[in-house]
């Protein structure tokens, strides 16, 4: 992926320096760097393994991964082991995230948002919701529940307002990191 990738500018720009992000890689320009590369490595394996979803206009960005099998990964081993050489010793953070996901990940077989990501000079203007709501419309037509973790409770009113719900409890973080939300949604 290229940095001109219209893709990973919009998921650097949403999530670049969210709460998730700076407890994943505390200092910023690292975290970019970090993040630059990862979310192409993410966007690659997820045309492969996924599917990626993309606005026309590139302000809107989602990323689903079949979980018909358990907890879908981000990245291929290649990917991991870019990933360990870009973020160094800060590796141990995505694992621990990863490792507290797949506990929380439902067995059931569903669709995962992975992420979706809208540019932030768009937010707020429903256009998440409304890209949204199509991708669920075509998992409702196949029968296919959808799974996703929230990452604040603003994202977690949006989803809940589109037919989500709570299951089990929600994720803290290690080392005062933020607070996840898994949820579920059954097709309409």
């Amino acid at each position: 992926m290229s940095d001109e990738d219209v893709r990973v500018r919009t998921l650097l720009r949403a999530f670049g320096d969210d709460e998730f992000a700076c407890w994943l890689l505390p200092d910023q320009q690292h975290r970019h760097h970090v993040y630059r590369n990862w979310f192409g490595m993410v966007l690659q394996h997820a045309e492969q393994h996924g599917e990626v979803i993309v606005r026309a206009d590139g302000l809107a960005v989602q990323i689903w991964l079949d979980g018909s099998s358990g907890p879908p990964s981000l990245l291929d081993e290649e990917g991991e082991r870019r990933l360990a050489e870009l973020a160094g010793p800060r590796t141990a953070r995505f694992h621990e995230f990863g490792e507290l996901a797949a506990a929380h990940h439902p067995a059931e077989p569903h669709q995962y948002l992975a992420m979706i990501a809208v540019d932030p000079s768009v937010q707020s203007t429903g256009i998440g919701g409304r890209e949204l709501r199509e991708a669920l419309r075509r998992w409702d037509a196949e029968g296919r529940p959808s799974y996703l973790e929230a990452s604040s409770t603003r994202s977690r009113n949006l989803y809940l307002r589109l037919g989500f719900r709570d299951i089990g409890t929600p994720m803290v973080l290690p080392h005062d990191g933020p607070t996840m939300y898994p949820m579920w949604r059954d097709p309409a």
